[in-house]
């Protein structure tokens, strides 16, 4: 052991971090402290993104629901539809626990580690595109606001309906009624901490989001996980079958809606915003709203300027994890 001065460590990282990505940065005492399993493991670890924190022998089990998809009205007054969100919330925590019955495991340790705990990791995409159908900026404190409000909604829900699971199916076998003390489940609302005093739960972590970077093009091209837009157009190299590569031309579905709804009028420069015009403290107030109401982590990219001179300069992309 050694002692270095921090602002040199801190400026070895940050370069790699420019140059190739890695290494990363875990404050694992937090994650210890934070982690709703702590009474029967302790973690070192994260999977290669960051946002699911794991044991040895964990394993990711991610689903998203697509927020952009629950908007009505887009652009006229949208709300989005807070009733279905609860809903889909409820049927993705069933779908996600079936899935670890029903999949094969490359080792026994991996099988035992998940049934013994039933991790999962329930998150959502297209957060910017519901956000800009709702009027609001990323970043701005109405993006912050709506965050936390349908972020709050997944949080009490998905903890319902694994208590539901557990009355219906039986706990997770390392559950302990000392997990009500725990920092996620204590900010809990009283009916659902009441559903899990009577039940337990079937999950012992439920949720964290994911990048999504597929997925969101799967889902029509909305933004990825809780990103903002990267760019509203450009031009992606599709593989062909034949090992040959296509450029094609992608738009971000928010932009595709806004013509369907407003024809040629030109999108307000204040609310598409997009990660080439963000500050990086614009990133951090979205990631620490929703971190708060995540019980694992989020990978999030914060895009930050190469130098300070200029927001226009190169720019760096920082995966960030934000543990509470």
């Amino acid at each position: 052991m050694r002692t270095v001065r921090a602002r040199e460590l801190w400026e070895r990282l940050m370069r790699a971090t420019y140059d190739v990505a890695e290494p990363g940065v875990i404050f694992v005492d937090r994650v210890n402290q934070q982690n709703n399993l702590a009474h029967c493991e302790s973690i070192s670890a994260s999977n290669p993104c960051g946002e699911q924190m794991l044991p040895p022998y964990g394993a990711c089990l991610l689903g998203s629901i697509n927020l952009a998809r629950l908007v009505n009205n887009p652009f006229e007054g949208g709300e989005l539809d807070e009733e279905q969100l609860a809903d889909l919330t409820r049927t993705a925590v069933r779908m996600l626990d079936n899935v670890i019955d029903i999949s094969r495991y490359p080792l026994p340790g991996q099988e035992a580690e998940a049934k013994a705990k039933r991790r999962i990791g329930l998150g959502i995409t297209g957060l910017a595109d519901a956000l800009l159908f709702c009027g609001a900026a990323y970043g701005s404190s109405e993006a912050v606001a709506l965050t936390r409000q349908w972020l709050g909604i997944v949080k009490r829900e998905a903890y319902r309906a694994s208590a539901g699971l557990a009355a219906e199916k039986g706990a997770f076998p390392l559950y302990d009624p000392s997990m009500l003390d725990r920092p996620n489940l204590a900010n809990l609302d009283e009916e659902t901490r009441a559903l899990i005093g009577e039940h337990g739960l079937r999950n012992g972590c439920l949720t964290s989001i994911a990048p999504t970077g597929t997925t969101s093009l799967l889902a029509g091209n909305v933004s990825s996980g809780i990103e903002p837009v990267f760019a509203y157009s450009y031009t992606r190299k599709i593989l062909q079958p034949d090992g040959t590569r296509r450029e094609e031309q992608v738009e971000d579905c928010a932009m595709r809606v806004w013509r369907q709804v407003r024809g040629d009028a030109p999108p307000p420069a204040d609310l598409f915003v997009s990660a080439q015009t963000l500050t990086p403290s614009d990133h951090l107030t979205m990631q620490a709203a929703a971190q708060a109401l995540v019980d694992s982590s989020i990978s999030k990219t914060v895009n930050c300027p190469r130098t300070s001179a200029s927001a226009r300069s190169p720019t760096s992309m920082l995966k960030a994890t934000i543990l509470a």
